[in-house]
């Protein structure tokens, strides 16, 4: 009995695409260290391809669970910058007492240049 082929589904987006900045995101969102400290990306394509087949298999749990990640980059892009980059690479009580003292600062300011 043959084998059949593998399907071949590429795309090239553009980067300003929302499917090309969730892809970014996700790389960062879901990055992982092994134990001898390498980081790896998280596995984005693989995420929305799993997304697209469950989708069309009627499987609830794995749609809910990709929605979830919709959410969080939907709610991560409205941050700025700064925000983004220390919500991806530090703690959450780092993060916590980062944002804290960011809003801080940016009372501050405004408070400096409405003066």
């Amino acid at each position: 009995m043959v084998a059949k082929a593998k399907v071949q589904l590429e795309y090239k987006l553009d980067p300003a695409s929302p499917l090309a900045n969730f892809i970014e995101w996700y790389e960062v969102a879901y990055r992982t260290t092994n134990e001898n400290g390498r980081k790896r990306k998280g596995n984005a394509k693989k995420a929305v391809l799993d997304f697209l087949e469950n989708y069309l298999k009627g499987s609830q749990k794995e749609i809910v669970d990709f929605d979830s990640s919709v959410k969080q980059f939907r709610e991560d892009t409205k941050l700025p910058k700064e925000l983004q980059a220390a919500k991806n690479n530090l703690s959450s009580e780092e993060y916590a007492t980062f944002k804290e003292l960011y809003e801080k600062v940016s009372r501050e300011e405004e408070k400096n240049s409405a003066a």
